[in-house]
């Protein structure tokens, strides 16, 4: 049966948003049916987005999050509204004078796709939520200044009527016994293997899914400043431990003894990952390929690294309530692209 989306507030999950951590932090809550989304840009960024709903006494537009800029001008129209409605969002992240912005969106509805609107499509980091069935966007927040910096959704379940209560950051000191009880989170609206990150160079990997990780050893080459590899160990249902394959290698074209090899030890059976986050850029010695300058790890209790230098593009997963339960990427030489499996409360 179709259901149209509710536009009580009282109910919506927060997703965190993607970008950059630069101006001001901002947020917009439909209260009514959206129709028109504006978005002035330049060539590579995205300058400014207004949300036009439709109410009782006609059209309404919600402040302008973002600059005055923006020499093009672009309007996403839906077309169908109020029976259409927005259902997930994609997007382009890059660096802009300095600072990781938004550099390109796309919007779904329950009926089709509008985009990419924006700026410039190649290079930078891609994100994307798209909701199968059963959900709505009801609202957006982010961080805007002279540019648009980051976004991020709210959401609702559009089936009559589950819990739903706000999703936010994970606080570090809660227990995983803690996660079930307190959140009633909307399943199915994350994907399941985010990423990967990184370059499209090197031979593609997955280790597939495990109960859990024990053990990650990151492989640094500190004349290049680079990820050579990455080596994982999991847990499986029966206890018994796998270790996957090297990831990647020592390098190339300098000595093993200039690879520094970092260990992460999760002894605490109440500890697990849950998000990972770095840098990649072109590397020279890797044959001009992106690749992995810095990675960290969170668990529910703390951070581990940063490991690795600072340099190029930011990438990181989704901060929503779950547990990374494997990994996948690409790799040659050294390790181009990592990305996550993750099993959601």
């Amino acid at each position: 049966e179709y259901h149209q989306p509710s536009y009580d507030q009282a109910k919506l999950m927060l997703i965190e948003p993607w970008g950059g951590s630069n101006g001001s932090e901002w947020n917009y809550k439909l209260t009514n049916p959206i129709k028109e989304i504006i978005i002035a840009h330049d060539d590579n960024v995205i300058n400014s987005i207004i949300f036009r709903t439709i109410g009782q006494e006609g059209t309404i537009d919600s402040p302008k999050f973002g600059g005055n800029g923006g020499y093009k001008k672009a309007k996403v129209t839906i077309e169908n509204a109020p029976e259409e409605y927005l259902t997930g969002i994609k997007g382009k992240l890059g660096y802009y004078t300095g600072h990781l912005v938004v550099k390109s969106l796309c919007f779904s509805t329950n009926l089709k796709c509008y985009g990419p609107v924006g700026g410039n499509e190649v290079g930078g980091t891609s994100f994307s939520l798209v909701i199968k069935e059963n959900g709505a966007i009801l609202g957006f927040h982010g961080r805007s200044g002279a540019f648009l910096y980051a976004i991020g959704i709210y959401l609702k379940n559009v089936t009559p009527p589950e819990q739903i209560k706000l999703l936010k950051q994970p606080k570090v000191e809660e227990s995983p016994d803690e996660f079930p009880n307190k959140m009633d989170v909307m399943k199915g609206i994350q994907p399941r293997c985010p990423g990967p990150w990184g370059g499209y160079s090197g031979k593609g990997w997955d280790d597939g899914v495990f109960c859990t990780i024990k053990q990650v050893h990151i492989y640094m080459n500190t004349i290049i400043s680079a990820i050579s590899g990455i080596q994982i160990e999991y847990e499986k249902k029966d206890k018994m431990s796998v270790w996957s394959q090297l990831h990647g290698g020592f390098g190339i074209g300098v000595g093993n003894h200039d690879n520094v090899v970092k260990k992460i030890n999760i002894n605490d059976e109440n500890e697990f990952l849950i998000g990972i986050e770095g840098y990649y850029s072109l590397v020279k010695e890797n044959g001009g390929q992106d690749t992995l300058r810095q990675i960290a790890f969170y668990t529910n209790k703390g951070k581990y690294g940063p490991y690795g230098s600072e340099i190029g593009t930011y990438f990181s997963s989704s901060t929503a309530r779950g547990k990374i339960v494997g990994f996948h990427g690409k790799s040659g030489l050294f390790l181009n692209a990592i990305g996550v499996h993750m099993e959601y409360f």
